[in-house]
């Protein structure tokens, strides 16, 4: 009588090694595949002969190579350009922005905010006015106090930088530097060297009108 366990180990065997051979049988063919691909998308010879056979049928073939170069190419355009481009200029920070010639932030109630105003209504200065005591603009108050140094209404920017109150303001006009301190960047780059001086900020924390300032109205 044949024994019936060795019939099973040699079937399982059997059945491994068949196992084996397709497995090795998929990885060669993978293999082949894979080196058929590799060929047909780099040898001269077959890239000719795609180009061809697209040709006659009104199409056009790129080869891994020309793709591969073309992305290099495009890359090495957008890096040139990026590398010539200007950089962004840095957003201003804090309450100041130069790109506006003057600003104010104060109160409409307040008399040292209007004699600000009227110091630069009188040059004819345009200006943006921030009332501190809208309920929107409240929450500046604070902010202000900590960026200046300065506990007292109004603020005075001029091109985005903080000069003081209503004093500072009404000192470089009286210094003839108020037309100096309204002017850009690019615009006092060209004012002669000797022609030019340090807007100085003055904070301040009580307002107190020069007597020579007070004018009649």
């Amino acid at each position: 009588m044949r024994d019936k366990s060795n019939d099973d180990a040699w079937t399982k065997q059997a059945t491994e090694r068949l196992f084996a051979i397709l497995n090795r049988a998929d990885e060669i063919g993978g293999e082949l595949r894979d080196y058929l691909q590799d060929k047909m998308a780099t040898d001269p010879r077959y890239v000719n002969a795609r180009k061809a056979l697209a040709k006659l049928f009104g199409r056009s073939y790129e080869s891994k190579a020309e793709s591969d170069a073309k992305a290099t190419r495009a890359e090495s355009k957008r890096a040139a350009a990026a590398a010539s481009s200007p950089a962004p200029a840095p957003a201003a920070a804090g309450f100041g922005n130069p790109t506006v010639k003057a600003q104010i932030y104060g109160k409409k109630s307040d008399p040292w905010t209007g004699r600000a105003i009227t110091v630069l209504e009188r040059n004819k200065v345009d200006f943006d006015l921030v009332d501190l005591e809208e309920p929107e603009h409240e929450a500046k108050l604070v902010p202000l106090a900590n960026e200046t140094k300065q506990h007292t209404v109004p603020y005075v920017f001029l091109r985005g930088q903080f000069i003081g109150g209503f004093n500072a303001l009404a000192e470089i006009e009286r210094l003839g530097q108020l037309e100096y301190a309204l002017m850009s960047a690019d615009e006092r780059a060209k004012v002669p060297a000797h022609a030019r001086f340090e807007i100085v900020p003055r904070p301040n924390t009580d307002e107190i009108v020069p007597a020579d300032q007070i004018r009649p109205e």
